[in-house]
């Protein structure tokens, strides 16, 4: 059964903070985690980045600092979720899911939501992405590592991941490029450190080849 995040929206903050107690009592450290792995890896000029699926806007407040002469703009298909954006986050574009327009974007953030697409629909989704993007743009994804044991049990215990069904960096990375043009240009695992080894976290940059991080990224350019 399809999730309807709608229902979440209002305690989607609750119930990912205890999902993610194991590695961080902040949820702060995981949205900015990922936005800073974009910009230490990315040499592009990123005059607008669209923050795809972005639920509550968790990740928005990092994209900001991180690239703070960007445009920002923010879609979901939860109408719910937009609205606590637009509260939360005016100095941010709100665009509805079916006003998304082609050849808007340099950066496009999909922080896990593909494990919440159809399987059947995600070539679609990539043919759509590559679209919205510019020439020489880039799509960074970033998805839960089903070869974890502790990302298994948190999204089995999600209730909003009950329509999850998980796949690996490799087979993304496949599936990008069969069902695209898009170019997939990197890719590594991250989060491997819970808070109480936080010590060893600046190691991560040197793991990115190990499958056994928490989650993932795969990065593509049009």
């Amino acid at each position: 059964m399809k999730v309807d995040f709608d229902e979440y929206a209002s305690d989607y903050e609750s119930l990912l903070k205890g999902q993610l107690g194991f590695f961080n009592a902040e949820r702060d450290y995981f949205s900015e985690y990922k936005v800073r792995v974009v910009r230490e890896r990315t040499a592009s000029h990123a005059a607008r980045i669209l923050d795809f699926g972005t639920g509550i806007g968790l990740t928005l407040p990092f994209v900001r600092k991180w690239f703070p002469s960007a445009e920002i703009h923010a879609s979901d298909i939860s109408e719910a979720s937009l609205d606590r954006v637009r509260a939360r986050h005016t100095d941010v574009t709100i665009v509805r899911d079916r006003d998304l327009v082609p050849d808007q974007y340099d950066i496009i953030l999909v922080i896990t939501v593909i494990h919440h697409v159809a399987p059947d629909l995600r070539p679609e989704l990539f043919r759509r992405l590559e679209t919205l993007l510019r020439p020489g743009g880039e799509l960074w994804i970033f998805e839960h590592n089903p070869y974890n044991p502790i990302t298994q049990r948190m999204v089995s215990t999600c209730p909003f991941d009950e329509d999850a069904v998980l796949i690996s960096a490799r087979r993304l990375a496949r599936l990008i490029e069969h069902a695209s043009g898009l170019e997939v240009i990197d890719q590594g695992y991250t989060l491997f450190f819970p808070q109480a080894m936080s010590a060893l976290r600046p190691v991560e940059r040197h793991l990115r080849w190990l499958p056994l991080g928490g989650q993932y990224h795969v990065t593509a350019r049009r």
